[in-house]
Formats: C-alpha cells, sequence, structure tokens
C-alpha cells in the first residue's frame, strides 16, 4: 500500500514537473515572438545612420540571440557536468549550428517583410525539409498518408499566403517575394 502512495506522490510531481516545464515554455515561446515582432516591425525615431527608423540588422539579433544562449549553455553544462570539455570535435557540430544561424537569420530578416502570423503558418511547411533530410540522412520510410498530409499543410499556408489580394506596386511585391525568400531560408 505504501509503495502505491510513493508512486502516486511520484507520478503527481511527474506531471506538475511537465505542466510547469510546459507553460514555462510557451510563455517564454510567446513572450520571444512578441519581442521578435515588435523589434523588428516597430518603426523608431529616424537617426541619421536609420532613416527609415525599421531597426537595421536581423544580423544583431540572431548574434544577441546566439551569445545569451552560448552563455546559459555554459554555465548549464558546467552546473551539471563541471567542465566544458567535450567527447566529440567541435567541428561535428557545424553543419547543425550554421543550418540553425541561417535559419534564424532568415526567421528575424522576413519579419521586415512579411507578418509574422504569415511566418508562423510558413514555418508549418517545414514538415516538407524535414522529410527530406530525414529520407537522405537517415533512410526514413514516409507512408503515402504522411506525404499527402505534408502536400495539403503546404498547399494550405501556400492558398492563405497568396490568397490576400494587393493592389501594390512592383517595388512591394518584390519586397514580399524576398520575405518569402526569407522565410524559405527560416524553414530549411
Amino acid at each position: 500500500n505504501r509503495g502505491k502512495q510513493a508512486a502516486s506522490a511520484s507520478d503527481a510531481h511527474g506531471v506538475a514537473k511537465l505542466a510547469l516545464c510546459f507553460i514555462g515554455l510557451q510563455a517564454s515561446y510567446l513572450t520571444w515572438g512578441i519581442m521578435q515582432e515588435k523589434i523588428m516591425t516597430t518603426q523608431f525615431e529616424p537617426t541619421p545612420l536609420v532613416p527609415d527608423g525599421i531597426f537595421p540588422s536581423a544580423t544583431f539579433c540572431v548574434f544577441s540571440n546566439r551569445f545569451l544562449a552560448i552563455i546559459v549553455a555554459t554555465l548549464l553544462t558546467l552546473k551539471t557536468h563541471g567542465t566544458m570539455k567535450l567527447a566529440a570535435p567541435l567541428w561535428y557540430f557545424s553543419p547543425c549550428a550554421l543550418s540553425n544561424t541561417i535559419s534564424s537569420w532568415g526567421q528575424y530578416a522576413a519579419l521586415k517583410y512579411v507578418s509574422f502570423p504569415l511566418q508562423v503558418l510558413f514555418k508549418s511547411a517545414k514538415v516538407i525539409p524535414v522529410m527530406l533530410m530525414g529520407k537522405v540522412l537517415n533512410k526514413a520510410q514516409y507512408s503515402v498518408s504522411d506525404y499527402l498530409e505534408a502536400v495539403v499543410i503546404t498547399t494550405g499556408v501556400s492558398i492563405f499566403s497568396l490568397s490576400k489580394s494587393s493592389s501594390a506596386a512592383a517595388d512591394q511585391t518584390e519586397t514580399k517575394m524576398f520575405g518569402f525568400f526569407m522565410l524559405t531560408a527560416y524553414i530549411c
């Protein structure tokens, strides 16, 4: 009987911990998304160096994000393992790090040209590059329904993105296309 009570208390503690982590992650991502859109789309006071008043550098946002991530990761690694020595050489991580950095840059840069909701919807098309890389790198097998779901999601995002009628000038069309290019860099 005591064993069941201990297991029940342990389960309750695990569920509470999971719920706390879920709420913390959702609050962090929501705050991050709101701040990201605000920084990249707000018209600030124009200056001689930034005459349009738009935040000038997606690269700086990525650098700041990565710099803080390195500090936090270093502190957690030192606390958890007591050392920064890695079993694998650093260059093993280079492809993932480079891909992640380019993706983040594309994400920030795209916000100058497309809305945040469009960016969120476009990210749902990420399933296609993930499936392609899974097939190429891991020899993963996907069912026909998996492929159909990926196509339906991507088609829905495309219809939503392109359905807004616009009487925009040619330069706005180019800007929108550049935004789509940035979004493509973001999801790949």
